[in-house]
């Protein structure tokens, strides 16, 4: 009796609030294929609004601290911003407390389509902060945050985890949250340890297995490097979207599937941040220019070093002091900036680095190993002919 209750109170709540849910919520959406993931202090709206431009169906907003936006009055509109054509846009949230992610994600829901619950983000801070990625065990809750959220927002909730160490842990961990109410579950085929030099292939095949059980929509998240990434994925998983986050930092334009000069779309950037003006803003700036022009920044290390500490307006000047410089020499150094390495290989170098030192490690002692053996059997061997030759001469001494 009290389950069905329940049941009939959340399809009233559900009716009363007139939310879209699963499906019909994608749906309403635009039916999205290429999202912008939620990222700290970079998918602020003057880099949505570029990717926008590019190609971006949906965007999420950076993570927003719940517990701040209720102990710091004012602080949600210190880092939520929208606009005009920002949309559709779903906001983010980090929290480990039920109350403050319904009270942080009300005083923004009449200006989204959607809120999304951090369970994904694997960096120290939340370890610290026990948030995101390291509340993906405690399943009670998170059942009971979703479920409030579902129950009491005007829009849908949504979630975005890792994969847990056990397939099985992981599958468990999908149907509670779409039994809570999640809409669209977002999942990142790596675990929460599998970061940095740690960093290994993306896990394509438990997000296929969750979206072939599952009844709502699946992002998938994890492994795009390139446009060309996105259709392999998408076959792979039999996701509803991919979601991109390293990748587009470097590149906003990539789900256009077309190369543009990083000066250009720096330099639109900068354009969109003289249009869209905040304290939030003009702090991302110097991380987007870096990563968006990284090559040639790993190429230009005194502009670089510059950079560090540059204020506003000389970074403002960076794109076009590249190209000053690359048309001084065009072709040579248009060839050594195409050979460095890119921003979202960055670890992945590194990694595939220490891996063939380790190798090579590997490799020599086994040769060293053997090489002690082969000296052994050869120092056993002699001792065997010098035991022999004393055995002999004993012999022939008591002949004699």
């Amino acid at each position: 009796m009290a389950e069905s209750t329940s049941v009939a109170k959340e399809a009233c709540v559900e009716q009363k609030k007139n939310k879209a849910s699963g499906f019909d919520f994608y749906n309403q959406l635009g039916a999205p294929k290429h999202v912008v993931a939620p990222m700290v202090n970079q998918s602020e709206l003057p880099f949505r609004m570029l990717c926008r431009r590019y190609g971006a169906d949906l965007c999420y907003t950076p993570m927003i601290h719940a517990g701040l936006c209720c102990r710091k009055k004012g602080h949600i509109w210190d880092v939520f911003h929208t606009a005009e054509g920002d949309d559709p846009l779903i906001a983010q949230f980090c929290a480990n407390n039920t109350e403050q992610f319904i009270q942080s994600a009300r005083m923004i829901e009449d200006q989204v389509q959607g809120v999304d619950l951090n369970l994904g983000c694997p960096q120290g801070i939340a370890r610290r902060g026990h948030y995101g990625a390291f509340l993906l065990e405690e399943f009670s809750l998170l059942k009971e945050m979703v479920t409030t959220a579902h129950l009491h927002l005007n829009v849908p909730v949504t979630c975005k985890i890792r994969k847990l160490p056990k397939p099985e842990d992981t599958m468990a961990l999908a149907h509670l949250l779409q039994n809570a109410g999640c809409q669209i579950l977002t999942v990142h085929g790596r675990t929460r340890d599998e970061i940095n030099q740690k960093i290994g292939d993306c896990d394509f095949g438990i997000i296929r297995r969750i979206k072939q059980e599952l009844k709502i929509p699946v992002f998938s998240n994890g492994g795009i490097e390139s446009f060309g990434d996105i259709d392999k994925c998408l076959k792979e998983t039999g996701a509803d979207a991919v979601m991109v986050s390293e990748a587009i930092l470097e590149d906003p334009s990539l789900f256009s599937g077309k190369t543009y000069d990083p000066c250009d779309i720096a330099d639109e950037y900068l354009q969109l941040v003289d249009k869209y003006p905040s304290m939030k803003a003009e702090f991302c700036v110097r991380p987007h220019l870096y990563k968006m022009m990284y090559k040639e920044l790993r190429y230009y290390t005194d502009l670089r070093d510059e950079w560090c500490h540059a204020p506003a307006d000389v970074l403002r000047k960076g794109p076009q002091e590249i190209r000053e410089r690359r048309a001084k020499n065009n072709s040579a150094d248009a060839k050594k900036i195409l050979a460095m390495p890119t921003w979202y290989r960055r670890h992945r170098t590194a990694a595939a680095e220490k891996k063939r030192r380790e190798e090579q490690k590997r490799k020599k002692l086994l040769v060293e190993r053997k090489k002690e053996k082969e000296e052994e059997e050869a120092r056993g061997d002699e001792e065997t002919l010098l035991q022999r030759f004393f055995d002999n001469s004993s012999d022939e001494s008591e002949d004699e």
